[in-house]
């Protein structure tokens, strides 16, 4: 049976997550890894050092209750992460996931990920985690770095849920969107959902070939809708089609640049994700 790895943590999106989750397992029929990543202390922020200018029997005084308050923040951490999985797992149930299996962990997010990602078919993460700021234009710390980082195809959750009807393929003719098309063909992910968009945003006049693509995805029983644009903000043609075509889900490659590239000229793909406010399923 297929597994989806589903990292939630007590963020405004981990319902979502819960539940596009529940939707794919039951397209895909796939049990549900539910997993929750605890910080590192050394993750936390330290206070500045005093002890420096105290005696010592202050400064032990002072160390002793200091830790006396990590064991009971880690005690503390603990129990939020057992009510967090608890809570994802009952909302999976109640969506009909029979197969779910709660893990708990302490450590970095994105190791995490990689140590499980192998068994996994698909994994989940939120737009932002549990102490970004939802109003903030930057996106979670860890969501690129996970991205970046893992090779099987990765559902980012946002701030709405709504049945699939159409789903939208943002196409560059590039390998990794080029992956998420076989994907789409083979799987049986979107098989109940007939109408597919196919969009090509060129910088530059016939670049972009799709003819190939048209017929893959035909033969696979959809109905494309195929929209070629010219236009240098990739990012914003295509979140601009996402609104005026009441698309559900956005498929598309991501992060095909170096980080260095993006940081001086951007990252279509992180534009992307925080321009739309519907699910994406990225692949690389």
């Amino acid at each position: 049976m297929a597994k989806l790895l589903v990292c939630v943590d007590g963020s405004a999106y981990a319902d979502n997550l819960c539940a596009n989750a529940a939707w794919v397992a039951k397209q895909i029929n796939a049990e549900v890894d539910l997993l929750h990543v605890l910080r590192r202390p050394s993750d936390y922020q330290a206070p500045t050092d005093h002890t420096g200018l105290m005696n010592l029997e202050v400064r032990s005084n002072l160390l002793e209750e200091l830790t006396k308050v990590d064991e009971e923040r880690g005690r503390l951490d603990q129990e939020k992460g057992k009510i967090i999985l608890e809570h994802g797992a009952k909302i999976l149930q109640k969506a009909g996931v029979e197969n779910i299996n709660l893990i708990h962990r302490r450590g970095s997010l994105v190791e995490t990920i990689q140590e499980f990602e192998d068994s996994a078919e698909m994994i989940f993460m939120g737009k932002r985690g549990e102490h970004a700021n939802l109003s903030s234009i930057f996106l979670g710390s860890n969501l690129e770095k996970v991205a970046r980082a893992i090779h099987k195809p990765l559902f980012i959750t946002s701030s709405v849920v709504r049945p699939v009807k159409r789903f939208l393929i943002a196409y560059d003719g590039k390998d990794s969107v080029r992956k998420a098309i076989d994907y789409v063909a083979e799987q049986p992910l979107l098989k109940n959902v007939r109408e597919c968009h196919l969009l090509a945003v060129e910088r530059a006049k016939d670049n972009i070939q799709t003819s190939e693509v048209e017929q893959i995805l035909s033969q696979a029983g959809f109905e494309t809708v195929v929209k070629m644009e010219q236009n240098q903000h990739p990012d914003k043609a295509i979140s601009s089609y996402v609104v005026e075509n009441e698309i559900d889900l956005l498929i598309t490659g991501a992060y095909s640049h170096s980080r260095m590239h993006s940081l001086f000229l951007g990252s279509t793909t992180a534009s992307l994700i925080k321009a739309c406010k519907i699910p994406l399923l990225l692949f690389r």
